[in-house]
């Protein structure tokens, strides 16, 4: 999704109004769950990093929430703005994130924390910018037996430049993002898995929401849009149902850490 580092930030601002419209929305079922759990929301500061076109950051407002949300393209966050107006956006890299010590009550991630440059970097200014006893929520893919959109991410890999940050840790990985965060003192509950299917009313729409993610257009630059396109097309063809539309049954692991007082 987003939160790239900035030097990135072009693969997700290149279609920004197609990310939002379409491919934002199969985030949703995990963004109503968080939403769900951590009720009460009224009182609450929330900062949400790699928050794309803001939907959560609005959900979260609208539930009474102190609403802010970082991105690392401008154009999402243009979006955002317009998205959620009583919400505060800032563009920024999530490694560095402008923010005082303990800020935010709830500090949220759905599947942003993997395209981090230095992992532990990036998990020491989370729990940074988190007050004692708050709250961290990630959301990450879920494991490949359980999401057809594996494929969708093998046919992309296979078709991206060498891939320059190799050898980190994977936080795309919910076990890996565990191990971390209790090697960094944080409190976790047990692990939730939402179901987050991908679901597309016919190969256009479906089209325009997977050739709009950062690494689509990455590959897109790199090996062409036909080529890319030829790619996407033979990864959702078995999902295909009989109408046109298409649908990708997936999952999102869902982690709540808990920064102890200290």
């Amino acid at each position: 999704m987003i939160g790239l580092p900035r030097n990135q930030n072009d693969a997700w601002g290149a279609q920004a109004q197609n990310w939002a419209r379409v491919q934002q929305l199969t985030t949703r079922p995990a963004f109503q769950a968080v939403l769900s759990e951590l009720d009460p929301w009224r009182e609450r500061t929330l900062l949400d990093i790699g928050c794309g076109a803001g939907e959560f950051v609005r959900m979260a407002s609208e539930a009474g929430a102190e609403a802010s949300g970082v991105d690392t393209s401008e154009q999402l966050i243009g979006l955002a703005r317009r998205h959620a107006p009583d919400a505060v956006f800032y563009i920024a890299d999530m490694e560095n994130l402008p923010f005082p010590d303990r800020n935010f009550s709830v500090v949220t991630a759905f599947n942003s924390l993997h395209f981090a440059a230095d992992p532990t970097r990036l998990i020491a200014e989370v729990i940074r910018v988190t007050e004692p006893d708050g709250k961290i929520v990630t959301t990450t893919r879920g494991f490949p037996s359980e999401c057809d959109t594996f494929d969708y991410f093998l046919e992309l890999g296979a078709l991206l430049p060498p891939d320059t940050l190799s050898g980190r840790p994977d936080l795309s990985d919910s076990e890996t993002l565990e191990t971390l965060f209790t090697e960094a003192g944080l409190q976790l509950s047990p692990l939730r898995v939402i179901l987050c299917p991908w679901e597309y009313p016919d190969l256009e729409t479906a089209l325009r929401g997977l050739l709009s993610t950062g690494p689509a257009v990455r590959a897109i630059q790199y090996s062409g849009r036909s080529e890319v396109t030829r790619a996407v097309i033979r990864s959702i063809d078995p999902y295909r149902r009989d109408d046109g539309s298409y649908l990708l049954n997936n999952t999102c692991h869902c982690l709540v850490a808990t920064r102890a007082e200290y």
